[in-house]
């Protein structure tokens, strides 16, 4: 009776291991049709979610539970939805934090790979300057660390520009120091730090 038992608890989470790995693969087919299969968007209004701390995105998508941040409407790329409308707000709304958690985990631990993006030389020179003296110690290493902040360098030119512009309205929620830097800084200021990420186009940490 014990040993029968114990084969029915070893079947049960056989078969519960199995339907959590369905479930991912099934979340990570939705995430792909606008992020790519690995997490590598190959489009520039949509963020390379690869790479980055496993804690940011969780608190990115439970953001988007809560309205925290910019419901930007937006097409699905590919896949079964292709052409249809739909935004990240609408999307995390069906995710459970299991969910959640197993999504942050699984593309936290994908390698991040930059942007192949034009840039200005002379703008990103002075969005070095920026960098250094205003955002490295949240965003370090020029931005390709991502410990304390979301990795920054390589990232989307476009996709930072769209989610920016909603900081000083409070349409995205970001620290204090950070919201008081952005809604300072000119319109040339943001390009020069924007055409600075858009130029580190490697992996090597500095």
């Amino acid at each position: 009776m014990i040993k029968a038992r114990a084969g029915m608890i070893a079947a049960t989470m056989v078969l519960c291991g199995s339907a959590a790995a369905a479930d991912l693969e099934a979340l990570k087919a939705e995430c792909s049709a606008c992020h790519g299969p690995l997490g590598v968007s190959a489009h520039s209004d949509v963020p390379i979610i690869a790479g980055q701390k496993a804690k940011f995105i969780a608190k990115t998508l439970r953001g988007f539970q809560m309205w925290d941040r910019p419901c930007i409407k937006n097409d699905y790329r590919s896949g079964p939805k292709q052409g249809t409308t739909t935004d990240m707000c609408k999307i995390a709304s069906t995710l459970s934090d299991e969910d959640i958690n197993a999504l942050a985990a699984w593309y936290g631990e994908q390698t991040f790979v930059p942007a192949e993006q034009a840039f200005d030389p002379a703008l990103a020179t002075a969005g070095q300057a920026l960098h250094d003296e205003h955002c490295e110690t949240c965003h370090e290493q020029g931005g390709r660390a991502a410990d304390r902040g979301p990795r920054l360098a390589g990232q989307w030119t476009d996709y930072l520009a769209s989610t920016i512009k909603f900081v000083p309205t409070g349409e995205h929620l970001v620290p204090p120091m950070m919201e008081r830097r952005v809604t300072d800084y000119s319109k040339q200021e943001l390009e020069q730090l924007l055409n600075y990420y858009a130029s580190q186009q490697d992996n090597e940490q500095k």
